[in-house]
């Protein structure tokens, strides 16, 4: 069955090369300086760890917006990620990662607040469909 989707939103960065080593990604008036050398992490993230930033930060904007909708009070959360790569053909074939959340709200609450996280997340549902996910929750009560 060949599905359609209507377009809702389009995005646009450019990426520019600024000498061997290194890359600018921007989007006025915000830039990202990357690294642009294999095996060399000294001038920014790489590709890969930009690409698990981009999960990650899809995944703490829905808890964001979704806990204010659902009127839980968060204390902290913090995502952390580990790609799997293989070497021929060089690709991301695994995304694991650990989600805690730090609050004193009823655990189903939470299980439910990442539940819907997940579900509407534009980075997390297209990493999905491209490749193996594994994520935990993990619940902590503040001190």
């Amino acid at each position: 069955m060949n599905r359609t989707h209507a377009i809702k939103q389009a995005y646009l960065i450019q990426v520019k090369r600024i000498d061997e080593n290194t890359v600018e990604a921007w989007r006025d008036p915000h830039q990202l300086i990357l690294n642009a050398k294999k095996g060399d992490n000294k001038r920014g993230f790489n590709a890969v760890e930009t690409l698990l930033a981009a999960h990650g930060t899809c995944i703490l904007t829905n808890i964001n917006d979704f806990s204010k909708k659902m009127r839980l009070n968060l204390d902290d959360a913090t995502v952390e990620l580990q790609a799997l790569r293989t070497d021929t053909p060089p690709k991301v074939i695994a995304i694991n990662y650990k989600l805690t959340i730090t609050s004193a709200e009823p655990i189903e609450k939470l299980e439910e607040l990442y539940a819907l996280s997940i579900k509407w997340g534009t980075v997390s549902n297209t990493l999905a469909d491209a490749l193996k996910i594994n994520g935990k929750l993990i619940i902590v009560l503040p001190k």
